[in-house]
């Protein structure tokens, strides 16, 4: 469910000034009513996926540590398997593409320019564009780290035998997924230390 909550808070208001600082021909200006429908969109498909289950598409359980509740991957039928499906396919495999799409042509585009070629002033800005790359790059393993577990095991859950997942891994992977929201802000203070 917070998939998307995690890739359009990765979308930092600073992180884009760096980057249209001097290509506002190939980005589109953001303004605070973007921004605002972003936030707004990733509320909706929170709640949304949130509330599928309480009206019956799956169900929710406690986890296995009793602590919090979580979907109930126990029981694997028609309906948790179509309701997982279609969260990893939207919340996970989607914006994990999009996040790669955008990422191999950022990269494409850094390598098209050198260095060598270009005034000061815009060798200075490119420094910013490499170190913007970089903290993306560390963002989307993050990513792959903190909801990968998770995925994995409702994966199991559906085409397996969800008494076979083993407690720690059980435990593990909603701690992994419920951990996401604490690595952003600290992947961008650890790259801005200015």
């Amino acid at each position: 469910q917070c998939f998307a909550l995690k890739l359009i808070s990765s979308m930092d208001s600073k992180t884009k000034g760096k980057v249209k600082k001097k290509k506002k021909h190939l980005i589109r200006r953001m303004t605070s009513y973007n921004y605002t429908l972003m936030i707004l969109t990733a509320w909706v498909n929170g709640f949304f996926w949130a509330l599928m289950p309480i009206v019956g598409w799956a169900g929710y359980a406690p986890d296995p540590t009793g602590a919090t509740c979580t979907i109930n991957w126990r029981k694997n039928d028609v309906s948790f398997v179509s309701y997982t499906m279609t969260v990893i396919t939207i919340n996970f495999a989607m914006p994990l593409g999009v996040m790669f799409y955008c990422y191999y042509n950022v990269s494409q585009k850094m390598k098209q320019y050198s260095p060598s070629n270009c005034p000061d002033h815009i060798n200075r800005d490119w420094s910013n564009q490499v170190a913007v790359t970089k903290m993306s790059v560390v963002m989307i393993l993050m990513f792959l780290l903190a909801w990968s577990p998770y995925s994995i095991v409702c994966l199991w859950a559906s085409f397996g035998d969800p008494k076979e997942i083993p407690p720690a891994m059980a435990i593990v992977a909603p701690l992994f997924a419920k951990s996401s929201t604490f690595y952003n802000p600290c992947i961008y203070v650890a790259a801005n230390k200015k």
